[in-house]
């Protein structure tokens, strides 16, 4: 998913425009459609893992990192480095700022999953499905009925598209909550039951959301809010799940270095977004003088030049972790506070 994302958001930055209307192009559209569900299923899914519900200590941990994600979400989207000159934004970058994109889906849902874990306990599982099929199911409403526009600007990103928002709650945090299903019954089984489960859960939601498309057709928009979009997404990802785990047991060249990619993504995630788009501390450091100009040839080498750094900076601040937690951990601490200070006290 790390390499998908990476090699959809270079050719939608970089090609040309005639290449983008290129039937090719259209063609890698489809697998690039599957990173941000991907994404969002396997968060939850390694949040489902652990045994639940979690000590207070776990718990308060869990939330703190995911409070982190959020952070990085909205800085993400941040139009300036002041937050005086932000409170004077143009309202096309307050919606922009906003928008609910893939990292504070991830962290507002499961901060809800750590909240059905201390409500139910131990069927916290059985909660937390009956809340994705709810998703699933009022999310068409909760797109017509236009709700969003009478809330304030940052809560009503969280509802649907009409805000600007990529990756609203309705539907995509059905994603996420699938994935903590998925983690809690499906990973820890022994090999024999999760693949006989996998395939037929993955074949089952292939075929409902399907057949679900057939009512639904003309009614809802297929690739928008449609619960049958969404099942046969699930479908195919805990196929694609199974198939993950049947190439990782054969232990094929390249995979250790796929691991590395998969355990720090939020790293890989902020960092080709600064190289392609730039971000708050200016894009004069960016590929953004690129953008629109590239052909496939130039695109593909910047590609196989751009992954390698990608995969270096992970590797290296992966070491750094392993060898020194605390102190990577501190370093975190005095960059946040360092930004947060600096954004709050920067006139303009």
């Amino acid at each position: 998913m790390a390499l998908v994302m990476v090699q959809g958001h270079v050719c939608d930055a970089l090609l040309s425009p005639a290449l983008r209307a290129d039937p090719l192009y259209q063609f890698q559209t489809i697998f690039h459609g599957s990173t941000a569900p991907g994404f969002l299923f396997a968060s939850g899914f390694v949040a489902g893992l652990p045994r639940a519900p979690l000590s207070l200590r776990a718990s308060l941990r869990r939330a703190r990192r995911l409070l982190f994600v959020l952070g990085v979400g909205y800085f993400l989207h941040l139009p300036y480095f002041s937050l005086w000159k932000t409170l004077e934004a143009s309202p096309s970058e307050l919606r922009a700022l906003f928008a609910c994109d893939a990292l504070q889906a991830i962290a507002v849902t499961q901060l809800a999953v750590l909240a059905l874990q201390g409500l139910f306990g131990l069927r916290w599982v059985r909660a937390a499905t009956a809340l994705g099929l709810l998703v699933l199911a009022v999310g068409p409403f909760v797109w017509s009925s236009q709700v969003a526009a009478s809330l304030p600007q940052a809560l009503g990103a969280y509802l649907d598209a009409s805000t600007g928002s990529h990756f609203p709650l309705f539907p995509f945090a059905a994603f996420v909550l699938a994935g903590t299903v998925a983690g809690a019954t499906l990973g820890r089984t022994d090999p024999a039951r999760r693949h006989r489960r996998a395939l037929v859960w993955g074949l089952g939601l292939l075929a409902s959301g399907l057949l679900l498309s057939i009512p639904l057709q003309d009614k809802v928009w297929f690739w928008g809010v449609s619960p049958a979009y969404a099942l046969v997404r699930l479908g195919g990802l805990v196929l694609l799940l199974r198939l993950i785990e049947a190439l990782a047991e054969r232990d094929l060249p390249g995979t250790r270095a796929l691991v590395l990619l998969g355990r720090e993504t939020l790293q890989v995630f902020v960092l080709h977004l600064h190289l392609l788009f730039g971000g708050v501390f200016g894009r004069e450091a960016s590929l953004s003088p690129y953008a629109g100009q590239l052909g496939l040839g130039d695109a593909a080498l910047l590609l196989t030049t751009m992954v390698p750094v990608l995969w270096l900076c992970a590797w290296l601040w992966h070491r750094a972790k392993a060898h020194w937690p605390h102190e990577c951990q501190q370093a975190l601490w005095f960059l946040g506070l360092a930004f947060v200070w600096e954004f709050c006290t920067r006139p303009w």
